[in-house]
């Protein structure tokens, strides 16, 4: 079967190709605010949704592809407005494209820094349980009430060692 190459199945499929770029865009932000707010659970469900406007785009784009062949000059349009509408939507796509690109970009680099930050704030705390721990081991074992009371006529004894453990 031979692919619609007509004018009005272009113009169409441009457009569907401008309403789902500017989704993409619209996406695409609002991701740079969910990862900036470390919203995750949101980030996810909006991803998924964007896997699906990226599926359409590559169906689009499949379709469109008979059209690249063509000379832009052989085409029959049915009006000089048809077909400048359809010219100034390729050109919307084109600066969409880039726009979604460089959010895309801007996203990513995002993302790897707040996984930059989560594995320095885990190494961290795990650092910091590995000392405690180490601490534990090497601490002797706490006083009891009998030896923490003090002496009869004075004073308590001094601490002969110091308790650095949190009981958080």
């Amino acid at each position: 079967m031979m692919p619609d190459t007509s004018t009005s199945k272009l113009a169409d499929l441009v457009s569907k190709r401008l309403a789902c770029l500017t989704q993409l865009r619209a996406i695409g932000k609002k991701q740079a605010e969910l990862i900036a707010t470390s919203q995750t659970a949101e980030l996810l469900r909006l991803l998924a949704g964007k896997q699906q406007l990226i599926t359409a785009l590559q169906r689009i784009e499949t379709l469109l592809q008979p059209f690249h062949d063509q000379d832009p000059e052989d085409r029959d349009w049915a009006s000089p407005a048809a077909r400048a509408k359809c010219a100034s939507e390729a050109e919307a796509c084109r600066g969409l494209l880039a726009e979604v690109l460089q959010l895309e970009q801007a996203n990513e680099q995002q993302m790897t820094v707040r996984r930059d930050e989560l594995a320095s704030q885990l190494q961290s705390a795990s650092e910091a349980s590995r000392a405690r721990g180490a601490y534990r081991v090497h601490q002797p074992s706490r006083p009891t009430a009998a030896r923490d009371a003090a002496p009869e006529g004075g004073d308590r004894p001094a601490a002969s060692t110091l308790d650095l453990t949190s009981e958080s």
